[in-house]
């Protein structure tokens, strides 16, 4: 019964530093959103904000396609886990890897710092109930896929370095089955966000 549990914290006590180092680049690219956020003009803010306002003025009207959204949603997060997953099987993929998980902490923190930077209180309370809930489901997959794929692809500079032998075949096997489990969980989110977070999206511009 605790055998996964176990395996997992093993994995993640003896890759702590790569766990480390990714979740700054990943706070990093939140910080640099939101840093670009600030660089927008004016009007390109209140071009955007009008169109914000118009939804939440006829979001009870409007037919949320949850199954579209679902989908999207595990599109995109497949998409990001799928990249990482075959950089991790090349010796040019650490770069690229840290560069993926960048990106995806700018586009949350640009869409967090937005509504924060135009609707203040009420940006935030916007995105902790829209936002939040699939992203705590998100981010830990994303950071741990992302450690999984350094792990590999330094596994693979080791072995043509140093010329030593690895159980490859094993590892594989190990490696796919451990984003396989995280993939799942992005399906998971998936679904949160199609179907439940547009719930808490129709509830909030009640209040907006």
């Amino acid at each position: 019964m605790n055998y996964f549990p176990r395996i997992f914290m093993n994995y993640f006590k003896k890759n702590l530093t790569l766990y480390v180092s990714i979740t700054i680049f990943f706070i990093g690219g939140i910080l640099g959103g939101s840093i670009a956020v600030n660089m927008m003009s004016d009007v390109q803010t209140q071009t955007v904000l009008n169109f914000i306002n118009s939804f939440f003025a006829n979001a009870k009207n409007i037919d949320v396609d949850s199954t579209a959204i679902f989908y999207l949603s595990i599109s995109n997060n497949l998409k990001t886990a799928a990249m990482l997953c075959v950089l991790g099987l090349t010796i040019i993929g650490l770069p690229l890897i840290l560069i993926i998980i960048f990106f995806r902490g700018f586009i949350l923190g640009y869409t967090v710092g937005f509504f924060i930077r135009s609707m203040g209180i009420k940006g935030i309370l916007f995105s902790v109930l829209s936002i939040l809930p699939q992203n705590i489901l998100i981010i830990p997959s994303i950071i741990s896929i992302g450690v999984a794929a350094m792990v590999l692809s330094l596994t693979i500079v080791r072995s043509r370095l140093w010329h030593y032998s690895e159980n490859f075949s094993h590892l594989l096997l190990g490696y796919f089955l451990y984003n396989f489990i995280f993939c799942t969980i992005l399906v998971l989110a998936g679904l949160i966000e199609g179907y439940i977070s547009p719930v808490f999206i129709r509830f909030i511009t009640s209040y907006i």
